[in-house]
């Protein structure tokens, strides 16, 4: 019997996601994926497995929608039924205080079914009841994400209103932080006033504080000797060990504490259930105190909330926003829009006029970007060109009659519109690029598929991150799939740019030093109007080129009759510093966007390649740590820091997740000791000669990067 029966008209949509571009990786989780923690073993060794790979479009609590009786409704799949079996097989092994036994059985538990079915619950509101349905797998159809991301000119109709909304949103932002910080110090205080932690916290503070003073000292010994490590701090290092060691026991049994009073607070009173509904109604008056557009500071929730459930979970901190002008405008589609309603301007949220390359000139009042290269049959002459009008914000005018504020910007079609997917969100991202801003579009879509991401392929492959200075570049990592090697280099154009614009750093850092100098010894006896800023600027921790342009310009417009020929001298001075983080600005951002393009295609083609992507799961952040967690020094010596921060191997490791999640492959990151066990006889390698390394046991002589890719390979097959 088909359950589609007794559910009539019944069609359930399930969500898959898969990305089109690349996108910012701000609070960025592999969304289309499943984790799996388990325990394997290779020889003796036995390690930690986590498994990333693309979610499955019937996953049990996969996201749905659903069509019933000409009505489509969201929810998420409870249960999945296999052959012949009933709904009452799962109702029967529910507790009494499962949730699911309140909601209303829309299907017939009487009928049968001879293959795998689903029921898919609904979620409760203030006015419905949660409902369950039965339907089959003929009736499943699902919805892939698509997103578009385009490069923006700057608006035609920009003004200081539009600044105002991107401060609020930032204001808006910084509130929420300081609610969350808020509402930690009072859970800490809640958990911290049990009799049994409270001694455990204060020993630990005592010892933060006394490690803070011999880091300090230990400081002033390396300055006075010009020199890290030596006989001069070793009495410092030694006592910051010991220290670090008892607090990190201490820290174990407080964790412990903490538990245990955290299970006694809550079984003794609503205490936490108070404090967070106090949280939540503090969120609630912020938003309705923002002054902010619904889009916007719904956008800003959302992002607040996956931030402090990743802070939470990782036990980090939000971090307020400083405002430079960045900033996104977001319009959320209610009901979604189709492609041609956006093209013909149907919708007021958002519109999309195309234009010819003649009118588009007259737009911007100048050629289009590379309009004389778009050769006839190129990728450039496919680019269509456009005009983008979006919703920012809505208000009253004096006669309470609501108006709509819309910008609109000059859009560079670089690829086409998706034609049968329904638009769901527009998000305009504002960037601060040295003195400019960059402006960009990303487009949201939804469309529907048949089918899960099935990957083609059935191959493994091994790979071994790193940052390895070889000819050509930085080796960055090697590929192994048993048959083959080959080794990912990241060019050495990108390497020698990254170098020049740490050298525009120190040139701009230098220069400032000596303004700063200069500036103060010629501020000796200034006039009334400039004193205040000649004390901020003696007060300041450390010199600044924005202080420093700040207090010329001022000195130029308001008091310009003072020492006319040094104010000469030091606008020369501004300029020079500005010309100098112009460049490094500019130059950074554009190598930088390099460096992530060669990771994304260098990731695209590992992932079209292999089904099966092992990875060695290292901490890097330890890596990146100038201490180890026991006070010593990080034996990383300066040249391989400097290139482990050119290689950002974080990156490209995020990128192989992202595209094998596309493709529908998987990723499997294992801690084991790959580079130094011999892959052909379990023995141990040592260095021999740079890269090489020779087993002690067999005497197999190979690279230790392939080495380690073999052994990571060889855990899984």
């Amino acid at each position: 019997m088909n359950p589609a029966s007794m559910a009539p008209k019944g069609m359930i949509v399930g969500l898959l996601m898969t990305y089109n571009i690349y996108l910012p990786l701000l609070f960025c989780k592999f969304e289309a994926c499943r984790i799996y923690l388990g325990v394997l073993a290779i020889g003796q060794a036995r390690y930690t497995s986590e498994k990333l790979e693309a979610k499955k479009m019937l996953d049990k609590g996969a996201k749905v929608t659903f069509t019933y009786d000409g009505n489509e409704t969201s929810g998420k799949i409870l249960h999945i039924l296999a052959a012949g079996k009933k709904p009452a097989a799962y109702f029967d092994i529910l507790t009494a205080a499962d949730k699911a036994l309140e909601a209303d059985r829309c299907f017939d538990e009487t009928r049968s079914c001879e293959d795998e079915s689903y029921l898919v619950v609904t979620k409760r509101s203030k006015n419905t009841v949660a409902k369950i349905y039965w339907l089959s797998k003929d009736d499943l159809s699902g919805v892939q994400v698509v997103v578009r991301q385009y490069g923006l000119l700057q608006p035609s109709n920009w003004q200081d209103d539009c600044f105002n909304h991107l401060y609020l949103q930032n204001r808006y932002w910084n509130c929420l932080v300081e609610i969350e910080q808020d509402n930690r110090n009072k859970y800490r205080a809640l958990v911290g006033e049990d009799e049994d932690v409270a001694p455990i916290q204060d020993a630990i503070d005592g010892l933060k504080s006394r490690i803070a003073d011999m880091a300090e000292q230990r400081t002033q010994l390396k300055i006075e000797h010009c020199k890290k490590i030596g006989i001069h701090t070793e009495p410092l290092d030694n006592a910051i060990k010991a220290a670090k060691a008892e607090m990190k026991k201490l820290s174990n049994k407080a964790k412990e504490a903490r538990a245990v009073a955290k299970e006694r607070i809550r079984a003794a009173g609503p205490a936490f259930k108070l404090l967070e509904d106090e949280r939540r109604q503090s969120v609630k008056e912020a938003y309705n105190n923002s002054q902010l557009w619904w889009g916007n500071y719904n956008a800003i929730t959302n992002s607040y909330n996956t931030a402090r459930t990743r802070a939470m979970k990782e036990g980090a901190d939000l971090r307020f926003h400083r405002f430079d002008g960045s900033g996104r405008f977001t319009c959320q589609i209610m009901g979604g829009m189709s492609t041609d309603d956006l093209l013909s301007g149907r919708n007021s949220v958002a519109q999309l006029r195309k234009v010819s390359n003649s009118e588009f000139t007259k737009i911007i009042k100048s050629n289009p970007p590379a309009l004389q290269l778009q050769l006839v049959g190129s990728r450039r002459d496919e680019r269509e060109y456009g005009v983008l009008s979006i919703t920012i914000y809505t208000a009253e005018d004096d006669q309470g009659k609501k108006t709509r504020r819309t910008l609109d910007f000059p859009i560079i079609l670089h690829r086409p519109l998706p034609e049968n997917a329904t638009l769901k969100i527009i998000s305009v991202n504002r960037k601060k690029i040295g003195t400019d801003y960059r402006w960009a579009v990303t487009f949201t879509f939804s469309e529907e598929t048949k089918e899960s991401i099935v990957h083609t392929s059935k191959q493994t492959c091994g790979i071994n991150l790193g940052w390895k200075q070889v000819a050509g570049g930085l080796r960055v990592a090697t590929v192994s799939d048993g048959t083959s090697t080959r080794h990912v280099v990241l060019p050495q154009v990108i390497i020698d740019k990254l170098a020049y614009t740490e050298s525009l750093q120190s040139r701009i850092d230098t220069a400032t030093n000596e303004n700063f100098i200069w500036l103060l010894g010629k501020m000796a006896d200034p006039p009334e109007i400039l004193k205040g800023d000649v004390t901020s600027l003696k007060r300041s921790k450390r010199p600044h080129p924005a202080k420093f342009a700040k207090f010329v310009i001022k000195w130029r417009n308001e008091c310009s009759e003072f020492e006319p020929q040094a104010l000469i001298e030091a606008e020369v001075m501004r300029k020079n510093v500005k010309r100098l983080s112009l460049e490094h600005h500019h130059l950074r951002d554009k190598v930088l966007r390099r460096r992530i393009d060669f990771y994304r295609n260098e990731a695209k083609k590992i992932a079209d390649k292999y089904s099966m992507i092992v990875m060695d799961k290292m901490d890097l952040r330890q890596m990146s740590a100038l201490e180890k967690s026991d006070g010593t020094p990080n034996e990383l010596a300066d040249l391989a820091r400097y290139h482990r921060k050119v290689a950002a191997i974080s990156e490209f490791r995020e990128w192989i997740g992202k595209q094998a999640i596309k493709a529908g492959g998987a990723v499997e990151m294992i801690a084991i000791e790959s580079t130094r066990t011999c892959n052909a006889c379990d023995g141990v390698m040592a260095p021999s000669d740079g890269l090489m390394f020779r087993c002690k046991s067999c005497g197999t002589f190979v690279d230790q990067d392939e080495n380690a890719s073999a052994n990571l390979l060889r855990a899984v097959t």
